[in-house]
């Protein structure tokens, strides 16, 4: 979710953004260092036990969100997803675009569509971001080969759903050439290695409906993202309408999930995975969850609050 200058939008505002965090006081006890910034219209936040020049290593991770958004926020009429969609249909595009399109590409594909990097003139209709073209459009007509990514007739690409997780993974890469131990928030996803003396770094789930801490867990290595629609919906006749669109009806999805939580290796695959998930539904959601061995987390409105739902690969990060 990401902007090219300081104000949010309304997609920008994940539910997630209050969705996951950093538990107060344990992680940040014992003197370690927090680096801190914005980017994409959030803020970012980075914990670890200390380097050797914090300065220096908050420039380079500047630099490297800089690249990425340069990269990938449709809000820039000079980024290179901006020109993919408005002017070129086929073009050359930097590693960081190749990596995170090839990859959008691929959740697509194991999702059957349930994530779906072409929706984005669907978010437009509903207020949540820039994107304008054909809604009814098949992410099968876009496609990424090495460097060269080209589309075949009125489609665009949207990779809001999945690059904020792929930032956090560039600023992991920066840090682990320095430190072993960190911790990574970008507007609510997580990227966490290290403490393993200590059980892995305490991330709390948010409640979405009461607030506080619905659940704790411990990440020695790897990341959380949550999808949901506590903060970035649409309330309108009574009915709540989340930011997360629905491939198949091209609106958004509509049900009692209040939030998905999803622990994978990477914020990247995480990030997407949260919204393919949501858009499954918990039935289908969790088996596929198992099969693609992420942990799932989805918290569902009842008439007694919430109800949670999880697999087994989601509890044995439970602290």
């Amino acid at each position: 979710m990401m902007t090219s200058g300081s104000r949010p939008t309304r997609r920008l505002v994940l539910a997630g953004l209050a969705g996951v965090g950093l538990m107060p006081g344990a992680a940040l006890a014992g003197g370690r260092l927090r680096l801190s910034g914005r980017a994409f219209g959030t803020d970012w936040h980075v914990v670890t036990p200390g380097l050797a020049d914090p300065r220096a290593t908050a420039r380079r991770i500047a630099a490297a969100l800089a690249q990425v958004d340069r990269a990938m926020s449709p809000f820039r009429p000079d980024s290179e997803i901006t020109r993919f969609n408005t002017l070129m249909p086929a073009m050359q595009v930097s590693p960081d675009f190749a990596r995170v399109a090839g990859a959008a590409l691929a959740i697509a594909q194991a999702s059957g569509g349930a994530f779906d990097p072409t929706v984005g003139p669907a978010v437009h209709r509903y207020g949540f971001g820039p994107i304008t073209g054909p809604e009814h459009a098949d992410w099968r007509r876009i496609a990424c080969e090495g460097d060269r990514l080209t589309r075949e007739g009125a489609v665009t690409l949207d990779l809001c759903g999945i690059a904020k997780g792929y930032a956090a993974d560039r600023i992991a890469g920066l840090l682990r050439a320095e430190t072993g131990d960190f911790l990574i928030e970008i507007g609510g996803e997580i990227r966490a290695e290290g403490l393993a003396a200590d059980g892995g770094w305490p991330i709390g789930i948010a409640d979405p409906l009461a607030g506080g801490v619905h659940d704790r867990i411990r990440l020695r290595r790897g990341a959380v993202a949550t999808s949901g629609d506590a903060v970035n919906r649409i309330d309108m006749g009574g009915r709540r309408y989340s930011h997360t669109i629905d491939p198949a009806t091209r609106a958004p999805v509509r049900g009692d999930i209040a939030s998905v939580s999803v622990i994978a290796e990477t914020a990247m695959r995480a990030d997407a995975l949260a919204t393919a998930l949501w858009v499954m539904g918990e039935e289908r959601g969790l088996d596929f969850a198992q099969a693609q061995g992420v942990g799932v987390l989805y918290l569902i409105r009842s008439a007694g609050g919430l109800r949670a739902a999880s697999n087994a690969a989601f509890a044995t990060h439970l602290a």
